[in-house]
């Protein structure tokens, strides 16, 4: 028997899937935002710049650029489109818009009149409102937030979602998403309020990063929604109204438990609950058309 001559291999098809950013996307997503983006911050902070520009680098270069580029390397161009088309996913309900909106501002109001630190804001209550709507909607999620989220949420934490779950994946993205801000907490050396900043910051990000895949997993993926949320949190902070900064990462963590209770609540059939139905759910926003039924992607890390 005159022996069968073996196929040649497809070298290109074996090179593309070697390549790292086919292999481990977020691997190679991490190394490139915070390379690119502590060096981002770093530079105001040495000569002595405005950082706002510099913000603006971190974000549309550093971290959407980042997310871009691996996204297309890993997954083809239509995956970018696909990552892109979430970012504007706005039909998710008048309840979720009402939540993302307005929840962290509403919280940190009630806490501050509760509190006592509740004042008439200097240019009056229309005014301080126009201004939390115009700082959201615009200043925040149309130039800022809903780009960042598009790479911190749309793809870290939707692949880390693919592969562990909400819970793990909240914290695992928490950690990056807090440590590219490091440039602009040590610009002014170490100290007991820097540490204690810091301490702050990393303890309330998990439960943050909580909170947007929550967000997700009940909008089928939309970035717009976290993006707008990142923009709500940023502004409710800066009310004029409140006196001090304390109320609004309360507001945060409070409304985290009521969401998440509130999702308990409402049961299975309302929205994906539980690890396996969570890695599912991540894994259509992903892959070109969703998995199969009861299987769940790997979200490569």
């Amino acid at each position: 028997m005159t022996p069968s001559t073996p196929a040649p291999r497809d070298t290109g098809r074996r090179s593309r899937d070697g390549s790292p950013a086919r292999r481990r996307p977020v691997t190679v997503f991490l190394l490139l935002a915070l390379g690119l983006g502590w060096a981002a911050l770093t530079v105001p902070v040495v000569i002595g710049a405005p950082v706002e520009s510099f913000l603006l680098a971190m974000t549309f270069v550093a971290l959407l650029g980042s997310a871009l580029l691996v996204t297309r390397l890993a997954d083809g161009p239509g995956a970018v489109r696909r990552l892109l088309g979430r970012a504007f996913a706005w039909r998710f309900g008048a309840a979720r818009w009402a939540v993302v909106l307005l929840g962290i501002p509403v919280l940190t109001l009630a806490l501050a009149a509760v509190t006592g630190t509740l004042r008439a804001p200097p240019a009056g209550w229309a005014a301080e409102a126009g201004w939390y709507l115009f700082t959201t909607l615009v200043v925040g999620a149309l130039v800022l937030n809903l780009w960042e989220e598009t790479a911190w949420g749309g793809f870290l934490q939707s692949r880390l979602t693919a592969r562990h779950g909400l819970v793990v994946a909240a914290l695992l993205t928490g950690l990056p998403f807090a440590g590219i801000h490091l440039p602009l907490y040590l610009a002014e050396g170490w100290s007991g309020e820097t540490a204690r900043d810091l301490v702050l910051l990393f303890l309330l990000v998990p439960v943050y990063r909580y909170l947007l895949g929550m967000h997700l997993l009940d909008t089928g993926g939309s970035v717009l929604a976290i993006g707008v949320q990142h923009a709500s949190w940023n502004a409710a902070g800066s009310l004029g109204a409140v006196e001090g900064e304390w109320q609004v990462m309360v507001a945060v963590v409070l409304l985290t438990l009521l969401m998440a209770l509130e999702r308990h609540v409402r049961g299975r059939d309302a929205r994906p609950l539980g690890r396996a139905a969570e890695r599912r759910a991540a894994a259509g926003w992903i892959s070109r058309r969703g998995p199969a039924p009861g299987t769940a992607d790997d979200g490569r890390g």
